[in-house]
C-alpha cells in the first residue's frame, strides 16, 4: 500500500504540532518573564526521592559495618595493655596486704612522674624554648625541631591544600543526587536505588535531553532571526533598546536548557548603564545565569568558527568589546577601550570574571586589578552560589571539553543557583586598585559563603610565581631566626 503525499504531511503535522506548542509557550513564558512553575515542583520531587536514596544507602552502609564487626575475631591484647588491665587488681592487693606490692607500686609512681614531667617540658611555648637556646653558649641557633612546623605545613599542602582542590569538582555530597559522576559504586547499595538510578538514567537521556536539545535549537534560532531583524533598524538607540529585550530573552531560553531556577536577590543593586559588573566564575553558564535578568556588554578576545559567529550576531544587539589576538596583551589598549565604553552612558554595563578562571564555587581567588585601575568607573558586585545537590556546574576545563561539559549540564537533573547582587563600591581616596579589587572580593566571598583566597587563578595551568616561593622563603627565615 502507497503512502500518499498528503498522508506523510499529515504524519509530520502530528509530530510537529506539539513542539510548535511548546516552542510557542516557552518564548511567551521567556517574553513576560513567567513561570508555571513546574521546574520547582520538578525540584521539590527530586529532593524527595534524593532523601529516600541516601536513606537507604545509609542503612545498607550501617548493616554491612555491624556484619564486619560482628565477625572479626577478637584480637590478643599488646603486652602495654594487659599490664593496664592488671593495674586495677594490683591496686585490690595494696589494699589488702600493702606490704606485698609497695615497691611495685612505688616504680609506677615514678614512672608517671617521669612521663609529667617530659609532657611539661614539651608543653613550654616554642618561643621560651627558643629564646632559653640562644641564651646558651652554644653556637648553634636551632634544632631540628625548629622545622617541624613547616614540614607539617608542608606535608598538608601536598595532602590536601587550599589551591589545587579550587581546580576539582567538589568533594562527595552528603546527599546522592542518582548520578554516577558523584557516586560510582550505586549497584552496591541496594537493588532499589538500582532500580531508581536505572529510572532516573531513562528520565534524564531519553526525555529530558531531547527536550533540552530542542530548547537549545530554538535559542540558537531566535538568536540568528533576531540579528536578522536588527539588522535593518536605521536607528541605533532604538536598535540597542530592542536589543536590550531580545538579549534577556535569548538567556531565558537557554536557561531553560538546563532547567535552571534562578533566585534573584537584592534587585536595586543590579549593575545599571556606563558600569561595571563583577562576579565569581564557576561555569560559562554564569553569563547565561546573569544575563536572564539584565542585559550586559562582554570583552572578550575574537574567535573563529562557531564562537565567531555567535560573536558577531551578539554584536548586533549590543556595543559588545572584542579586541585582536595582538591586543589581548596589552592592557592599556583594553582599558582604554573599557573607559571609552562606559563613558557612552546609554551602554550596558560591562561583564567581568575578574578570576580570570573557573573555580568550583567553593572559594574566591585573586581578582586581577584591571577592571580595578578604571577610577572613574562604578563596581557592582555580583555572588553566584550554586547547589550542586542537583547538578554541578563546575566546568573543570582540563578534564572535559566545552561540547562535553555541555552534554553533561543537559543531562543533569537542574542547575540551582542563588544570585545576590551587593550594593556598589567605589574606590577610595588614597587606595590602590589591587586593595580596591580585595576589597570587592572579601564582599563577594562573605555574601556567597565562599572561601576567601589570596592565590592567583593562573596556577590552575602554570607554575606558583618565583615572588610566591621568596615570600614563602622569607616567612620559614623569619621564624628560624632568632632574637
Amino acid at each position: 500500500m502507497m503512502i500518499t503525499t498528503a498522508q506523510v504531511f499529515t504524519i509530520i503535522s502530528i509530530i510537529c504540532a506539539p513542539m510548535v506548542g511548546i516552542a510557542a509557550l516557552v518564548l511567551t513564558l521567556a517574553a513576560l518573564n513567567l513561570s508555571l512553575g513546574i521546574r520547582r515542583l520538578y525540584v521539590q520531587l527530586l529532593a524527595l526521592i534524593f532523601d529516600y536514596a541516601t536513606k537507604i544507602k545509609r542503612d545498607k552502609e550501617i548493616s554491612i559495618d555491624s556484619n564486619a564487626s560482628s565477625d572479626e575475631p577478637p584480637t590478643p591484647l599488646p603486652p602495654s595493655t594487659a599490664k593496664n588491665k592488671l593495674a586495677p587488681t594490683l591496686e585490690k592487693k595494696n589494699e589488702d596486704n600493702p606490704a606485698e606490692v609497695t615497691s611495685t607500686t612505688q616504680l609506677l609512681n615514678d614512672c608517671k612522674d617521669e612521663i609529667n614531667n617530659e609532657n611539661e617540658s614539651d608543653s613550654l611555648p616554642i618561643q621560651e624554648q627558643k629564646v632559653s637556646r640562644a641564651s646558651s653558649q652554644s653556637d648553634i641557633q636551632f634544632k631540628l625541631g625548629d622545622i617541624i612546623d613547616c614540614t607539617r605545613q608542608g606535608l598538608e599542602a601536598i595532602v590536601d591544600d587550599d589551591v589545587t582542590k579550587r581546580f576539582t569538582s567538589a568533594e562527595e555530597m552528603v546527599v546522592w543526587n542518582l548520578l554516577t559522576r558523584t557516586q560510582q559504586q550505586h549497584e552496591y547499595f541496594s537493588m532499589r536505588v538500582t532500580l531508581l538510578w536505572f529510572l532516573g538514567f531513562c528520565v534524564r537521556y531519553f526525555i529530558l535531553f531531547p527536550f533540552r536539545l530542542f530548547l537549545f535549537i530554538l535559542g540558537v534560532l531566535w538568536m540568528l532571526g533576531s540579528a536578522v531583524f536588527l539588522q535593518y533598524f536605521p536607528a541605533k538607540d532604538a536598535k540597542l533598546r530592542f536589543g536590550f529585550y531580545i538579549n534577556i530573552v535569548l538567556h531565558r531560553i537557554l536557561s531553560r536548557v538546563f532547567s535552571a531556577i534562578i533566585t534573584i536577590h537584592n534587585t536595586e543593586h543590579r549593575a545599571k548603564c556606563g558600569s561595571i559588573c563583577v562576579a565569581n566564575h564557576t561555569s560559562p553558564i554564569d553569563v547565561i545565569i546573569l544575563s536572564t535578568d539584565n542585559s550586559f556588554s562582554m570583552i572578550g578576545q575574537q574567535q573563529g568558527g562557531f564562537f565567531g559567529m555567535v560573536q558577531r550576531t551578539l554584536s548586533q544587539t549590543a556595543n559588545h568589546i572584542w579586541f585582536e589576538r595582538s591586543e589581548a596583551k596589552d592592557r592599556h589598549m583594553v582599558a582604554e577601550k573599557m573607559r571609552e565604553h562606559i563613558h557612552a552612558h546609554n551602554n550596558l554595563p560591562i561583564l567581568i570574571f575578574p578570576e580570570g578562571t573557573c573555580i568550583n564555587n567553593t572559594s574566591v581567588m585573586m581578582f586581577k586589578k584591571g577592571c580595578f585601575e578604571i577610577t572613574e568607573a562604578t563596581i557592582y558586585p555580583v555572588a553566584i552560589k550554586y547547589d550542586n545537590r542537583f547538578g554541578d556546574a563546575f566546568w573543570n576545563s582540563s578534564k572535559h571539553e566545552l561540547f562535553q561539559y555541555l552534554i553533561l549540564m543537559m543531562t543533569s537533573w537542574a542547575i540551582v543557583v542563588d544570585v545576590y547582587y551587593l550594593p556598589p563600591m567605589t574606590i577610595e581616596e588614597g587606595e590602590t586598585s589591587v586593595d580596591f579589587a580585595r576589597r570587592v572580593k572579601a564582599a563577594i566571598a562573605k555574601q556567597g559563603g565562599f572561601v576567601d583566597l589570596e592565590w592567583d587563578g593562573g596556577l590552575k595551568r602554570a607554575l606558583p610565581k618565583a615572588d610566591y616561593k621568596a615570600e614563602e622563603q622569607r616567612k620559614f627565615y623569619e621564624m628560624l631566626k632568632t632574637e
